[in-house]
């Protein structure tokens, strides 16, 4: 059983790209922020050694192409267990495309390596520059002239056509601002993707000008998608000889079903402060009294979302898309007894948003007994992208001796460039049964004592019955069992008492569900208290299980339960607003949690009232 529960926690332990891993242990991955910017930009590089203790340091490779001026160290001690994160910060020298190899380790007489990054850095568009030398100085200005500032926001300088399209819009937005001291700008990597295809979107802060501390940041509200942090970096840009700094939040996103979405304009909260480099913290307090909070947002954005097409779609396709996915399978025994259990595990690796996505289907498996699969699923940032994994688990049992073959299962996904379906698939397994060596006698002898004469007593199988009832009695009890209509009133009488019995405990059910989950939302202070309540509340009001369904399959069980439309759809926005507050800053946190738990309590009220079970 322990070595079926370590196994479980291997596989369960989030995938990360570049690892390199040993018998002992330890592994060391790396990974950056963005493989796209510009020579203003910041490149971080993360180091992760995990399972090493000490006192040691990665060597990085020769890097021509970067600066390196800055390094930190951060150790986390997990139940005795160690992981150290190593981060340098960058400077592009020169554009092009780069290679950041092999970052080593020498520990435990052991080399240890990550595998290469590529990067690209793109050249900084050349500024124009306003003319103001003396011949041109002595002109007179042409009345039709407009204004510096206008004349820059018209025609502003383009990013590189090579640029990435997140990266170019991003740039091209915050150049037409160059007239503000403080903005925000967004935009998406593709505003027409498909189902469960994981898109960027990118969010900057920019800022020509100090601000008091921190400044408050608010996620963005979104509508009929999935989104998941993935990174959050610094970088410069200079906007008409203006430098911005500026602060960007990266985000995957995938839409949840066919039709538009929309991301909603994120915001920073901020007090100007004008230059405070030199002042003490004393004064810079007071200079934040002395400003009034301000705010900014990004642009609104809307995204059509696609179905995958229907032509040529194999039966192996669970709603995946994306590219470069893998997949493999393995059993934890290759040879056991008939009737002992083997615990099948299938992996599916991939760039999309795999947590949707249908469960895997088993083929029909001639002499076993297979019981349920089981998907767990999770993301893993990696390279300023999001990978995602998930794990498919199911026991077979054959049911006698001999060697049997789980053949190869196929498993396949749309691939948006190539606009095709691929299917890709596992190794076959071979399990060889034995016989059994557990054998069943049906009786155990050795608890029964002799009888004498050599015989034991084994059992009694029948027990003869006398009835004492005298022919008087007997007579009486014909003459009742002969009033038919008496009989059948009474057993109707019953029927109906248990149907009363029965709904009034449903109903009664129904009441202690409500008044419980009233009770746990109002003192819900996070968004996961909020899901446990209504989660618990569905269960017990519709028998709807929704911890490890998709949202589609739960308004799905909701429907067919008798959950009328309306109310199913008020659920789907609401839990896509609670996954959505799962990324909330800490101190939005509360105020969304008390937020969303009066939305479910009004939507509880609502079923109660209006649903049927």
């Amino acid at each position: 059983m322990f070595k079926r529960f370590l196994f479980l926690l291997v596989l369960l332990f989030p995938l990360t790209a570049h690892a390199a891993l040993n018998v002992n242990g330890i592994s060391m991955t790396a990974s950056v922020n963005k493989t796209s910017l510009t020579m203003e930009d910041e490149l971080v590089l993360t180091v992760t050694v995990d399972g090493a203790t000490g006192d040691f340091m990665p060597q990085l490779p020769s890097l021509p192409a970067f600066n390196v001026y800055a390094r930190s160290s951060t150790t986390q001690i997990i139940n005795f267990h160690s992981i150290v994160t190593f981060e340098f910060i960058m400077l592009p020298r020169f554009p092009g495309k780069t290679v950041i190899g092999p970052i080593t380790l020498n520990y435990g007489n052991k080399i240890y390596k990550t595998d290469p990054i590529t990067v690209t850095v793109y050249r900084t568009p050349n500024t124009p520059q306003t003319n103001t030398s003396k011949s041109n100085a002595s002109k007179p200005a042409a009345k039709t002239a407009a204004p510096p500032a206008k004349a820059r926001q018209a025609e502003p300088t383009p990013a590189p056509a090579d640029m990435p399209p997140l990266e170019r819009d991003l740039y091209n937005s915050a150049a037409r601002n160059g007239d503000k001291t403080y903005f925000m700008v967004a935009a998406l990597s593709d505003s027409t993707p498909y189902v469960n295809q994981s898109v960027t979107l990118g969010i900057r802060f920019y800022f020509s000008s100090n601000f008091v501390d921190n400044a408050p940041y608010n996620e963005p509200s979104i509508s009929n998608l999935f989104m998941e942090l993935i990174s959050t970096s610094e970088g410069r840009q200079k906007i008409d000889n203006k430098t911005y700094g500026y602060i960007e939040r990266r985000y995957a996103i995938s839409g949840v079903t066919a039709g538009p979405a929309q991301v909603g304009e994120a915001s920073v909260r901020y007090i100007p402060a004008g230059n405070l480099t030199n002042i003490s913290v004393f004064d810079r307090m007071f200079a934040a009294v002395s400003q009034e909070e301000q705010t900014v947002r990004s642009n609104p954005l809307s995204l059509t979302i696609r179905s995958a097409p229907q032509e040529g779609k194999p039966k192996s396709f669970y709603g995946a898309v994306g590219s470069g996915y893998t997949i493999s399978a393995s059993i934890d025994r290759e040879e056991v007894e008939a009737g002992e259990a083997v615990n099948l595990t299938v992996k599916v690796n991939g760039s999309g948003n795999l947590k949707p996505t249908s469960d895997l289907k088993l083929p029909n498996l001639p002499g076993f007994k297979v019981y349920d699969v089981v998907a767990t699923s999770g993301v893993v940032p990696t390279n300023g992208e999001l990978k995602s994994y998930k794990i498919f688990k199911a026991v077979v049992v054959p049911l006698s001796s001999g060697t049997y073959t789980i053949p190869a299962l196929d498993w396949s996904y749309f691939d948006p460039s190539a606009q095709q379906y691929r299917t890709i698939r596992t190794q076959p397994l071979t399990i060889k049964a034995t016989p059994s060596s557990k054998t069943d006698t049906g009786f155990d002898f050795a608890t029964h004592s002799e009888l004498g004469n050599g015989f034991r007593e084994l059992g009694r199988d029948i027990r003869y019955l006398k009835s004492d009832v005298s022919p008087s009695k007997l007579g009486v009890l014909s003459t009742v069992s002969d009033w038919q209509i008496a009989n059948y009133l009474f057993g109707a009488l019953l029927v109906l008492a248990a149907l009363f019995a029965l709904m009034d405990k449903q109903t009664l059910a129904g009441r202690r569900a409500l008044a419980k989950a009233r009770t746990q939302l109002k003192n819900a202070h996070t968004e996961e208290a909020v899901s446990e309540a209504l989660t618990a509340y569905l269960q017990a009001r519709y028998r709807v299980h929704i911890a490890s369904l998709p949202l589609k399959d739960i308004t799905a069980a909701l429907r067919k339960n008798g959950c009328p439309a309306e109310l199913v759809q008020r659920f789907d926005t609401l839990w896509q607003r609670l996954n959505a507050a799962r990324f909330a800053p800490a101190q939005m946190q509360e105020e969304n949690a008390i937020e969303l738990a009066r939305q479910a309590t009004d939507l509880i009220k609502a079923m109660d009232k209006g649903g049927r079970a």
